[in-house]
């Protein structure tokens, strides 16, 4: 069985986002699962250093779908739209 592992980014979790990816990192040596990061982040600079720590900590089978929204959209609109594109 293979799992997909879907999750909103935004660079306000950043605190916690490095050891969340080296958690997954190791969960993938055990059981086969790709991961969707789904980042709403202003800009692409995000995006950036999410790849970095994927490359630190060994993440395989990951991508990181970026989408531009206005920062000013309440954080229930911005999320719904990320779960939106991890559902499809």
């Amino acid at each position: 069985m293979k799992i997909l592992i879907g999750t909103p980014i935004h660079q306000v979790k950043d605190y916690c986002m490095e050891r969340w990816i080296k958690n997954v990192a190791q969960l993938q040596k055990q059981s086969p699962a790709d991961v969707l990061l789904v980042d709403n982040s202003p800009g692409l600079d995000y995006v950036a250093k999410v790849k970095n720590y994927c490359e630190k900590h060994g993440l395989k089978n990951y991508r990181i779908e970026h989408f531009e929204i206005y920062q000013g959209h309440p954080q229930g609109e911005k999320i719904g739209r990320a779960r939106e594109i991890i559902r499809q």
